[in-house]
């Protein structure tokens, strides 16, 4: 049901900073050695546990205890961390709408996926969730860019990103972060987790809230999860995991704006080794989200309601010779102020065959078809390869085709515009290569080059005070770019990473390049240093032009015992002044902020 409620500096940082981080982080003495990551599990290039060596999608993994330690609690923060991954809020600072814009596309041409269940789609973009995810209750965050229609459906055009609750481990131990800072904000956060007997269990709260460094943009926030597994035997694990959130995001825009965030996700699932090398897993789930947006002009509301059942199999058919295949059944209820009413149901499945001739070659093809039981059937595919070359450098390339349903305001109109009945929905055909490359046992660098043609792209025109309906543009729209990842080690106790993004053509005018630099020091066992800048090129989001800005940070947290550490962070460090969006009114972004804790374990 659809709820109504009624709710009574100046600018000296350039890009040369960036360029100044750049160098630092890059240049230095090469003697120690950088963690080889190429026998890392992930999950997200086939829905089933994988090596990241015999994937051929690009794909990133984030460690949500390791951007902790960096004082990236923000899911927005931590993925800009991610070549090709531009992530931010064009409606205000904290618990502003999110946006994740990948490979020059924007949010709703990618997919979210959390514990195994699609949670956005072009109707329901991902920005509700990004407004209020935080990195530390999740144990897995991986983004796989590129066309991935093949594995995961429609709306991931872009990409996927990939995130899983956290799952108790070893003895019990309770967890307890607190922060407070700048602009009256505070954050509490708490865990208890474990495992016995074969039993583990993850629980996690917390509570947040900030005035924001803008007049009467206020934020707060009311979150849980858990996760509860049991290990029947060595062939079966059966779980369930909950995530829940309770947001107010209050901001002046044309009047008074409360926003209203309730989202609710329930999963049941279960792993099993079916026979020798068979592996099956499968996965029920509820989603709940209900928007209401209260203005001084009315209300308006959106409720979504998503049943989702799903299956993945792997079978080793030989040492050489891996099918995967899958199947879903999905149901989406939703409906809005406006009387826009969908009752859809979705349903499908994916075949595809991994071949590895050598230990250091894998191919790979799947083949997906799925059908909108209101809309139309889709037939999407993937290729792709990589070849491992002496343990230190990695080929990659893959093509596929990826599309994306118009959205129901698309079809049947909104407030403000009429609606087309007639859209079709996009067809995309993307492409990649890429190469991974270490550096004296130090360093480990990658560079990919991308390109996606997408046809029948909607075009959405915004007049006053009616916009006539949108269209299909003839012909094809580009994205194309360059992404850039280094990590590594300068000297034994100090470590690096960089990501940037070029952007030669894009969807909505999104910034021709990114990055992202950090640096971590830690002169002794128990305290460590870190610094950090990110550079954000001229842009407008298609809305008015925006100046280019680098915002600095620094952090730092100092272990008292072993069961209490200190941290604090600075950012904006230079009181930078810069503008998240202007599409009407300018929405500027924070200032300096200084922000302190304690966090405790026991």
């Amino acid at each position: 049901m659809i709820k109504n409620k009624t709710f009574a500096h100046k600018r000296t940082i350039r890009s040369g900073c960036a360029l100044g981080v750049l160098a630092l982080v890059i240049c230095g003495p090469l003697n120690a050695e950088v963690e080889n990551q190429l026998d890392e599990l992930i999950v997200s290039a086939w829905r089933m546990p994988g090596k990241i060596s015999s994937t051929t999608s690009a794909v990133t993994v984030l460690d949500p205890q390791e951007m902790e330690s960096l004082g990236l609690l923000d899911m927005k923060d931590a993925l800009n961390r991610i070549p090709g991954v531009i992530s931010t809020s064009l409606g205000g600072q904290t618990g502003g709408l999110g946006s994740a814009y990948i490979r020059g596309t924007t949010s709703s041409y990618s997919q979210l996926v959390v514990d195994g269940i699609r949670v956005s789609d072009s109707t329901s973009p991902m920005g509700n969730f990004l407004s209020g995810g935080r990195v530390n209750d999740f144990s897995r965050i991986e983004v796989i860019r590129g066309p991935q229609a093949a594995i995961h459906g429609g709306e991931s055009v872009g990409g996927v990103l990939w995130m899983e609750t956290a799952r108790g481990s070893g003895e019990p131990e309770t967890y307890l972060r607190t922060e407070v800072g700048s602009f009256d904000s505070q954050n509490i956060f708490g865990s208890y987790a474990g495992e016995e007997n074969g039993f583990s269990w993850y629980l996690g709260g917390g509570y947040e809230k900030t005035d924001n460094d803008a007049p009467n943009e206020f934020y707060d926030l009311y979150r849980a999860s858990m996760r509860l597994e049991w290990v029947q035997t060595k062939d079966l694990t059966l779980g369930m995991t909950y995530r829940g959130q309770d947001s107010e995001f209050q901001y002046d825009y044309f009047g008074t704006n409360i926003d209203h965030v309730d989202s609710n996700l329930v999963t049941a699932y279960a792993n099993a080794r079916l026979a020798p090398g068979w592996i099956s897993s499968g996965v029920i789930g509820l989603y709940k989200e209900s928007f209401d947006n209260d203005t001084s002009f009315g209300n308006y509301g959106a409720d979504l309601e998503r049943v989702v059942l799903s299956t993945d199999q792997s079978i080793e058919l030989s040492d050489k010779h891996t099918l995967l295949f899958g199947g879903f059944v999905e149901h989406s209820d939703y409906q809005n102020t406006i009387n826009t009413v969908s009752d859809e149901y979705r349903y499908g499945g994916h075949i595809g065959m991994k071949w590895m001739p050598t230990d250091l070659m894998t191919t790979d093809a799947v083949v997906r078809w799925e059908d909108y039981v209101n809309y139309s059937d889709q037939v999407t595919w993937r290729l792709g390869g990589g070849w491992q070359l002496l343990d230190q450098t990695k080929f990659r390339a893959g093509v596929g085709k990826a599309f994306r349903t118009p959205t129901l305001l698309d079809l049947y109109g909104t407030t403000f515009g009429l609606g087309n009945l007639n859209l079709e929905a996009e067809q995309s055909l993307g492409w990649d290569f890429g190469v991974e490359q270490e550096l004296n046992k130090n360093h480990r660098i990658s560079v990919t080059y991308f390109e996606n043609s997408i046809e029948n792209q909607i075009q959405t025109t915004f007049a006053f005070p009616l916009s006539p309906p949108p269209v299909n543009l003839a012909g094809a729209t580009r994205t194309r770019g360059v992404e850039f990842a280094a990590k590594g080690e300068i000297a034994e106790r100090v470590d690096y990473q960089v990501s940037s993004t070029w952007l030669g053509d894009s969807l909505q005018d999104q910034p021709k390049n990114t990055v992202t630099a950090s640096i971590q020091y830690r002169p002794i066992e128990k305290l460590l240093l870190g610094a950090g800048a990110t550079y954000v090129d001229t842009r407008s989001y298609g809305g008015a032009a925006l100046e280019e800005y680098v915002l600095l940070r620094i952090h730092a947290s100092y272990e008292l015992n072993e069961n209490l550490t200190l941290h604090a962070r600075v950012e904006n460090l230079a009181d930078e002044n810069y503008v998240l969006g202007n599409f009407a009114t300018p929405v500027n972004g924070a200032g300096l902020g200084f922000y302190t804790g304690i966090t405790a374990t026991f």
